[in-house]
C-alpha cells in the first residue's frame, strides 16, 4: 500500500483541494492480489488503489506488473475523490483529491492513456511532420498487406494497428514498419519420419514443412511408398522427398522474383546423423 502511495505522490496524481459545493466526491477503495509462481507459492501482495466506480458495480481489477501505466493518462475533466483511509494527516482531513491523472477504475482510464500514447508516437513539431510527409509510409503498409496475404499470416495484428496512423505517422511507427519490411525472407524446411509405424505392412511415415520467415507455406505428412529396414533409411527417405518438395518451391519463387535470398541453397534440416552422413556420401546417389 506504501509503495502504491508512493507511486502516486511521484507521478502527481492528485492535489488536495478544498471540496467545492455541490460536488459529491466518488469513493476510492483498496483492491488486493496476491502474485504467485507456477507452483502456487505467493511470492507478493499487491494492493492497488481504485476509484470506487469499479469497486461499486464490481468490476473484475486486471493488474500487470506495469504499476503506473494509466497513470501516464491526464485528465480532461475535473474529478474529485475522497482520500483513502489510513493516509490522510489531520491538517488535510477536510480536503478531497482532485485527481490530474487517471487511476484504475474510472471510465476515463482507458481512453486518457491511448490519448497520451497517441500524443507520444504521432508527430510533436513542425519539423517531424515535414520529415514524416517525406516517407512513403502508406506505400510500405500496402506492400507489407501483399506480402501478408500471400507469404506472411503472422502480421495482420500488427499490421492493422500501423495502419491505423498512415495520416499522421511518427518515428515510432516508422521504425515499427521497417522492422517487417526491412527483414530479410529465407525459406527453411524441417524433415522427420517414424520408422515401421504401421503395423500391417511395415512402412515408416514421412513428414515435412518448410516456413518463410516461421511461417508454414508447404507441409505434409505421409505412408512411405518402400519398406525401410533401418531408422536411417526411413530418414532419408523422408530427406529425399523433402528435397524434391525444395526444388519445386525453389523453382516456383524464383519465378515470383519477390525473395533474392531464394538464389542460395535452401535449408533442410535432418535430425538423423546416419541420413545426413549419407546424403553427403555422392556414391550412395
Amino acid at each position: 500500500m506504501r509503495s502504491e502511495m508512493d507511486s502516486m505522490s511521484e507521478n502527481q496524481v492528485w492535489t488536495l483541494v478544498e471540496p467545492p459545493e455541490g460536488i459529491k466526491p466518488i469513493g476510492c477503495k483498496w483492491v488486493f492480489k496476491k502474485k504467485t509462481d507456477m507452483d502456487g507459492n505467493v511470492q507478493t501482495y499487491k494492493g492497488r488503489l481504485v476509484a470506487k466506480v469499479a469497486a461499486f458495480h464490481d468490476y473484475e481489477i486486471w493488474q500487470m506488473d506495469v504499476k503506473t501505466a494509466f497513470l501516464n493518462g491526464k485528465l480532461e475533466e475535473d474529478v474529485y475523490m475522497t482520500q483513502s483511509e489510513g493516509f490522510v494527516t489531520p491538517e488535510n482531513a477536510r480536503t478531497v483529491c482532485k485527481l490530474q491523472r487517471s487511476i484504475y477504475g474510472l471510465k476515463q482510464a482507458s481512453r486518457s492513456w491511448n490519448l497520451h500514447f497517441n500524443e507520444e508516437m504521432c508527430p510533436s513539431t513542425p519539423q517531424e511532420r515535414e520529415r514524416m510527409s517525406q516517407i512513403p509510409y502508406a506505400s510500405a503498409i500496402g506492400s507489407i498487406m501483399y506480402a501478408m496475404i500471400c507469404t506472411r499470416p503472422d502480421l495482420p495484428y500488427a499490421l492493422s494497428m500501423t495502419s491505423r496512423y498512415q495520416a499522421n505517422p511518427g518515428e515510432g511507427h516508422w521504425t515499427a514498419v521497417k522492422c517487417w519490411s526491412e527483414e530479410e525472407l529465407c525459406i527453411k524446411g524441417y524433415t522427420d519420419a517414424s520408422f515401421q509405424t504401421e503395423k500391417d505392412d511395415s512402412r515408416s511415415q514421412s513428414g515435412f514443412v518448410f516456413c518463410l520467415n516461421g511461417a508454414a507455406i508447404s507441409w505434409k505428412s505421409s505412408k512411405q511408398d518402400i519398406v525401410a529396414d533401418s531408422t536411417t533409411e526411413a530418414e532419408y527417405i523422408a530427406a529425399s522427398e523433402a528435397a524434391k518438395e525444395a526444388f519445386w518451391i525453389k523453382k516456383f519463387i524464383t519465378g515470383l522474383g519477390v525473395i533474392p535470398s531464394i538464389a542460395d541453397a535452401v535449408d533442410l534440416y535432418c535430425d538423423n546423423n546416419g541420413a545426413i552422413a549419407q546424403a553427403k556420401e555422392h556414391r550412395s546417389h
